[in-house]
């Protein structure tokens, strides 16, 4: 007969089993998608240097901009996928979301640190003429 100290002993490993497979899955940053049809002015171009990034509105929902050279902007929801709260522009390599520390790579949307585990839905941007447009 199995004694309490092992039924708990064995319930602790199992759970530590679980967990560390659960955190072994990780994020994936999306591809880069593809830009179709009419991009929506989003910002001039003057407001988004180099390296920067800016947090827009465009058709009542909200975006991160981050341009990380002259020629490419990378626009992604500005919705943490935790629990849904507005992500700010952060600062350094990551975009922060004030609710619960959650923060996203600007490069490519993935998860730097949780608790959120998506990556932040990525849009297609682009550059022209005077405006950033994102494709949605």
């Amino acid at each position: 007969m199995p004694t309490r100290r092992s039924v708990i002993g064995a319930a602790l490993v199992s759970g530590a089993a679980v967990t560390l497979v659960s955190c072994g899955s990780g994020d994936k940053a999306q591809d880069l998608p593809e830009a179709t049809g009419t991009g929506t002015d989003a910002i001039d171009v003057s407001r988004l240097p180099v390296d920067g990034t800016a947090s827009v509105t465009v058709n009542g929902s909200g975006y991160l901009l981050y341009r990380p050279d002259e020629a490419t902007v990378l626009a992604y929801t500005s919705v943490c996928t935790h629990q849904g709260c507005k992500v700010g522009s952060g600062s350094g390599e990551t975009f922060e979301c004030p609710c619960h520390g959650s923060k996203f790579s600007k490069a490519d949307g993935s998860v730097a640190q949780g608790p959120a585990d998506a990556s932040l839905k990525r849009f297609p941007a682009a550059i022209e003429g005077d405006k950033v447009k994102i494709f949605l």
